[in-house]
């Protein structure tokens, strides 16, 4: 808009060096002397939330901090918003040291498999052999923290497991909450990540329950089970 604004009094001849050199004025002032500093003050915010909330003293507040957040995180990375909470991940990893938000949201990924497990089993009954190839292709990556494919080609299209994966998340976020596990990085999950935290046992605790709590949501949510071929 301010550039359309800038060519419309600008003259032909100077267009295509000032005009550009003015909108770009024009913008990074207001950018720097204003927006910066008020997302700056929101990141503060953000991380004084992570911190009052998943790192509280009083353990039940960072058990349903814990459980809360993890039960959204799926349904966000469905719509592709989980890559906004990396700012979030990097302010918490630049002001203690560690993420402790990161690992608890590492178990929807953990929720997924049990969930994915729990569909194959009941495909194996049903007799959909195209089902439980598309969960034996998908399982590895989502063992290494990948939930992409299980979620587009698993969990999402049957509804309900989706749910399940969701529940089994959350319970293994809690347990992740509970006890602060954190991180020293970001950007790997699953069972790679146990590797980078400083909890290792409390770890793999908190994805062994999501697997089985995933596991046990989704087979007592059920599931229209699609038949060959559809």
């Amino acid at each position: 808009k301010i550039e359309r604004w800038v060519r419309k009094w600008m003259p032909e001849s100077l267009d295509i060096v000032f005009t550009p050199l003015i909108t770009m004025i024009l913008c990074l002032v207001p950018y720097i002397l204003v927006i910066m500093p008020a997302t700056g003050y929101v990141s503060t915010a953000l991380c004084w939330v992570v911190e009052k909330l998943c790192m509280s003293d009083i353990l039940i507040v960072r058990i349903i901090a814990g459980y809360v957040s993890t039960a959204l995180f799926l349904p966000m990375v469905a719509m592709g918003m989980h890559h906004g909470l990396v700012a979030l991940y990097s302010v918490q990893l630049e002001s203690f040291g560690y993420v402790t938000l990161y690992p608890a949201l590492a178990m929807a990924g953990a929720g997924q498999v049990g969930a994915a497990v729990a569909i194959y089993f009941k495909a194996k009954k049903c007799g959909n052999t195209r089902l439980k190839n598309v969960i034996t292709g998908a399982l590895p990556a989502g063992l290494l923290g990948i939930g992409e494919p299980l979620i587009y080609g698993v969990t999402l299209p049957l509804g309900k497991p989706f749910i399940g994966a969701c529940i089994g998340g959350a319970f293994g976020g809690a347990v992740q909450a509970a006890y602060m596990v954190g991180a020293a990085t970001i950007g790997i999950s699953g069972l790679p990540l146990a590797a980078s935290t400083d909890n290792i046992p409390m770890y793999l605790l908190g994805l062994v329950t999501a697997y089985v709590a995933g596991f046990i949501a989704t087979w007592l949510l059920g599931f229209d089970d699609p038949k060959e071929g559809e």
